[in-house]
């Protein structure tokens, strides 16, 4: 690839990480959430595979890597939705008062451990198709 383009996708791909992680952040206030996010930042990975070489990419987050994080992120909704959800609900249900913005209790880590399922199953996909 041309020197420009490697440029360019070096600058944009921390700006595209910064824009998935401020729409998982807030995507408890604002649209967006976990799928979004994650697919944000895996578009940024996919800019990395094509511009340089997968291995390149591979070398820095390898296959088992992404597994591993895609298992721990999985982990951990289970037990946030497990634990904490049924006591965010009852608390929720009574302390809201209508047309005010609350702060979403757990939704925001929840959004966060989903944004790591959806960016490891993107990335894998990429890694996939640049394979075959």
């Amino acid at each position: 690839m041309d020197i420009i383009v490697r440029t360019v996708s070096r600058i944009l791909f921390p700006l595209i990480i910064l824009i998935g992680s401020f729409t998982a952040l807030h995507g408890h206030l604002t649209p967006g959430g976990a799928f979004p996010a994650g697919a944000i930042i895996a578009t940024g990975f996919a800019l990395l595979v094509l511009v340089f070489s997968e291995g390149d990419v591979e070398h820095k987050l390898t296959r088992n890597e992404l597994i591993d994080l895609k298992s721990v992120s999985g982990i951990l909704l289970i037990i946030l939705i497990l634990s904490i959800g049924a006591t965010f609900r009852e608390n929720l249900l009574s302390t809201q008062i209508p047309l005010n913005i609350w702060s979403g209790g757990f939704t925001l880590f929840s959004n966060i451990a989903g944004m790591f399922m959806v960016i490891t199953a993107i990335v894998l996909i990429i890694y996939s198709m640049v394979r075959e």
